[in-house]
């Protein structure tokens, strides 16, 4: 076993099709990510009591006169991504989680997944602030989504089918309007930032593809 982890670090970082330098091992991250939610559940729901964890942690559209205040308690932008409303519903998160973080985290590498992710959980509370009601809204589910619009990209771009994914995340998406409970301005608010930023990490690469080409070495 030693022989085989030395052989694997004389042969250096692994990029993939993508340009990305491949994360390998266990997906620490998303494990990492997954436990979180599961720790705040369980601090939430026994420690803090449901009802005070939805109003400390929860994120709330309107302010006092009805309109966002997007410098008022800005954490929940945070903790509302950690929130969940039942163990039926941190349960179906952390399973799509699960599902889409072990397949992205080895691609990007794990700087870059945490990146999306980031990005993908903070412009899904942006546009619930922007588009939201007055209700509370909580849950993984808006990063989850952004996980989903990058995958859907990167399938665009190594021209691998994704039309059942798209069309799985669009049922998902267009059930938000229809169906009470469900966020449709965090799911959407994440999959538009979790697109754009998987479209900039490949334009990056392609920057630096073209400047190599040219012999220009980056500072």
């Amino acid at each position: 076993m030693d022989c085989v982890r030395e052989a694997a670090d004389r042969r250096g970082p692994v990029v993939n099709r993508l340009g990305f330098v491949s994360a390998q091992g266990t997906p620490v991250v998303t494990y990492a990510l997954i436990a979180a939610n599961i720790a705040a559940y369980l601090y939430g729901s026994f420690v803090l009591g449901t009802n005070t964890w939805i109003v400390q942690w929860g994120l709330w559209p309107d302010g006092a006169d009805g309109y966002p205040d997007f410098g008022q308690d800005w954490y929940r932008w945070v903790t509302s991504a950690f929130l969940h409303f039942g163990i039926l519903h941190i349960a179906l998160n952390m399973f799509v989680l699960w599902q889409f973080g072990t397949q992205l985290e080895p691609i990007l590498g794990r700087a870059r997944f945490i990146a999306l992710y980031a990005v993908s959980m903070l412009g899904s509370s942006a546009a619930i602030m922007l588009l939201g009601n007055g209700s509370v809204h909580g849950g993984a589910s808006g990063a989850i989504f952004g996980l989903i619009a990058g995958f859907a990209v990167i399938l665009l771009k190594l021209k691998l089918p994704a039309q059942s994914l798209i069309a799985s995340a669009g049922i998902w998406l267009a059930a938000g309007f229809f169906i009470g409970g469900i966020s449709w301005q965090g799911h959407l608010g994440g999959a538009v930032a979790g697109a754009l930023v998987m479209l900039a990490m490949l334009r990056g690469v392609e920057r630096r593809q073209q400047r190599r080409n040219q012999g220009i070495t980056p500072l």
